[in-house]
């Protein structure tokens, strides 16, 4: 865990004041509704760069919604309407003249489950820089490698980049997801559940593996499992039925969090 950093809590908007840290996102009375169904409602916080924050709460509670507003994701859900603000290093992503491919290059996500491309493990990791119209093959090959040693994948790749992606484990495939992500080199990584779909000791390598990424990229991690909020975030927020509950630094949140809500679940007394 990063040490702890002074803030204060702002009780009529739950929004946590961080000081000393640098903000990369800043979310302003957001709220969401898929049709007439509010899905979120009022959030603030702020997110702080390079580091990790946790979304916990149980299922359903708009985790992964509120992951899908960082980078647009749920503009492709026709029903979606939103209000608020969300601030990318104080740009606002909802601007209508935001262009959304270059603010998904800017914000880079890994789903739930490993979803590599039926290509290559090569074509996999440059598939972005493609898009980009890049074709300088030193370029390429010098990113595929930082990407797959980003990812603490390249020294078991190395020698088959030619292989199908869908050739490697279950655990292989999503760091080779994270290394597709890292390797446009984007300022935010949002990993929705990135191993529950995996064994623990592929969980692990993810685990450690945030931990080396944070020093590059700001993270955020939506995630069921509170054990592992706990190994991997520094911040953490308690979201229910599509409020923000409780915000606040990790140790802080699973120790002494402020509220008997935040408090009984993580007790595990329901959720």
């Amino acid at each position: 865990m990063s040490e702890l950093k002074s803030f204060s809590m702002n009780r009529a908007s739950d929004k946590l004041s961080l000081e000393n840290e640098d903000i990369a996102i800043e979310v302003k009375d957001w709220n969401l509704y898929y049709g007439s169904k509010q899905a979120l409602t009022g959030v603030n916080m702020q997110l702080p760069r390079n580091r990790v924050t946790a979304f916990i709460g149980p299922s359903g509670c708009g985790k992964s919604t509120l992951l899908r507003c960082f980078n647009r994701m749920n503009d492709l859900i026709d029903s979606v309407s939103v209000e608020g603000t969300i601030l990318l290093d104080n740009e606002d992503v909802y601007l209508k003249s935001m262009d959304v491919s270059a603010l998904r290059r800017r914000v880079g996500m890994v789903f739930q489950k490993p979803n590599p491309f039926p290509k290559s493990i090569f074509e996999n990791v440059c598939y972005g820089l493609r898009l980009q119209n890049i074709k300088n093959k030193q370029l390429l090959n010098e990113t595929v490698e930082w990407a797959l040693r980003g990812a603490n994948l390249w020294d078991e790749v190395k020698d088959r980049l030619d292989d199908n992606a869908l050739s490697l484990s279950g655990g292989q495939q999503q760091r080779l997801c994270i290394a597709r992500a890292i390797a446009i080199k984007p300022e935010v990584l949002l990993l929705d559940e990135p191993t529950s779909a995996l064994d623990p000791i592929s969980t692990l390598a993810v685990e450690e593996l945030i931990f080396e990424l944070k020093k590059e990229f700001t993270i955020l991690i939506v995630t069921h499992n509170m054990q592992q909020a706990a190994r991997v975030s520094d911040y953490t927020a308690f979201m229910y039925m599509g409020d923000l509950v409780e915000y606040t630094d990790t140790d802080t949140l699973f120790t002494n969090p402020k509220l008997k809500q935040t408090e009984d679940y993580i007790s595990g007394r329901y959720g």
